[in-house]
């Protein structure tokens, strides 16, 4: 399962590694609170997103893997 690596990165089951501000990711959180919110990286070659529900990350959208479903913190 990927991981939230605290406080605000997160490792994608492939290995990729996406690195935000801590302020971009509450963020997110808070506006996840009322609807579904994307985030992605800006790695051309490898692009991940990270999807927030509810106040949380929920998975990460992968171009290899697919959907990866976020586990508790590392």
């Amino acid at each position: 399962m990927a991981k939230e690596l605290f406080p605000s990165s997160y490792k994608c089951d492939c290995g990729h590694e996406s690195h935000f501000s801590e302020n971009t990711i509450k963020e997110l959180k808070r506006m996840s609170k009322t609807k579904k919110v994307r985030l992605g990286d800006s790695s051309k070659n490898d692009a991940h997103t990270i999807i927030f529900h509810e106040g949380e990350a929920i998975g990460i959208e992968c171009q290899k893997l697919g959907h990866c479903k976020i586990s508790d913190y590392e």
